[in-house]
C-alpha cells in the first residue's frame, strides 16, 4: 500500500499495528485455554458470522444473526467472550 499524505501513513501504520496487537491476542487467548486453533483458522471461523439490519418503511429495522454453529460458540468460549446473540447488538 503507498500513502503519500502524513496523516494517511500514520493511519496506515495505527491500523496494522492494531492489527497485530489483536492478531496475538487472539494468539494468547487460543493457548491459554489449550485450543489447538491457530488465529488464522479462528477468524476463519468467526468470519462466516453474519450481521444484517434492514429499515423498513423508514420506521421499524428487523435484524438478523447467523445461527451459530458449535465450532463457532467453543470459539468464543474459547477465547473468553460471550457468544454474540441477537438481542444484544
Amino acid at each position: 500500500m503507498y500513502h503519500r499524505l502524513p496523516d494517511r501513513i500514520r493511519a496506515h501504520a495505527l491500523i496494522c499495528f492494531l492489527a497485530l496487537v489483536l492478531y496475538r491476542v487472539l494468539r494468547m487467548r487460543l493457548k491459554a485455554s489449550d485450543n489447538p486453533l491457530s488465529p488464522t483458522r479462528a477468524l476463519e471461523i468467526a468470519r462466516k458470522i453474519q450481521f444484517h439490519q434492514v429499515l423498513l418503511h423508514r420506521r421499524e429495522t428487523a435484524s438478523g444473526l447467523t445461527k451459530l454453529k458449535p465450532e463457532q460458540r467453543d470459539l468464543f468460549e474459547a477465547i473468553g467472550l460471550p457468544a454474540p446473540a441477537a438481542s444484544r447488538l
